[in-house]
């Protein structure tokens, strides 16, 4: 009896430990038949040497003149807008929840990490509907990042002019270039998969998201993409973006 009990308990155990294999099996096929389907992970901060940046507005002024949202202002960056990119000119991305009507001013600053010289600044023209919008630096000389430099930059928003100097809302972050060294250009060209998740791996998130986002918003049909980008917006924990369009 006691034989026969032990060995009904080892082909429980047996047949749950098969079933346990099959289900990570299952998984991996998944993923590796398809990429695209594959969740991104929640980013981790990067050694930028950097204060965290804040990717939605903090505390406001009493006064301020725009109107409440249900979704906030956001910078659709990773790791509180301290992160790495590798190109001269990268492209930014920004949630406006206002139309054109509703603003007065809205800009966009990149200045070195000490904030004490403006490498850019540009007025941004507004939408007449909310929505995400992109910015790329110009390519011109004098704007290009540095490598190995780090540098600030600023998106300040008015609803209504008043008499008071400082935006409405304020949106600030980091961006560090580094170097597209061979070890960094081998990896990125070893795995045969979408782009983005290439930068991705390499937690090179300016491009990541940059890269995505275009894919994305010109093929709105692919729902591939259109999931991808989704789980990209839910590890960076701003799924409120999810459904939103890209806007001129």
């Amino acid at each position: 009896m006691l034989a026969s009990a032990e060995a009904k308990v080892m082909s429980i155990k047996f047949q749950s430990s098969i079933s346990q294999i099959l289900t990570i099996v299952i998984s991996i096929m998944a993923i590796s038949i398809n990429p695209l389907i594959a969740v991104a992970e929640r980013p981790k901060p990067p050694k930028t040497g950097t204060p965290s940046g804040n990717t939605t507005p903090g505390t406001t002024r009493p006064e301020i003149s725009c109107p409440v949202t249900p979704k906030p202002l956001t910078a659709i960056v990773a790791n509180q807008g301290q992160d790495f990119t590798l190109e001269e000119y990268p492209t930014f991305l920004f949630y406006v929840p206002y139309s054109a009507p509703q603003i007065s001013l809205m800009e966009f600053l990149l200045l070195n990490k000490t904030q004490t010289e403006t490498i850019y600044r540009t007025p941004l023209k507004s939408s007449s509907k909310a929505g995400i919008i992109e910015i790329q630096l110009p390519p011109e000389a004098s704007k290009a990042l540095e490598v190995n430099t780090t540098y600030h930059w600023r998106f300040n928003l008015d609803c209504k002019p008043d008499r008071n100097i400082a935006p409405d809302l304020v949106l600030q972050g980091w961006i560090r270039r580094i170097p597209l060294n061979s070890e960094i250009a081998n990896r990125l060209k070893s795995v045969n998969s979408s782009e983005y998740l290439d930068y991705q791996r390499e937690e090179i998130w300016y491009e990541a998201i940059a890269l995505l986002a275009q894919s994305h918003f010109s093929t709105p049909n692919n729902t591939q993409l259109t999931q991808a980008w989704n789980d990209v917006l839910e590890s960076l924990k701003i799924e409120w973006l999810i459904g939103e369009p890209l806007v001129d």
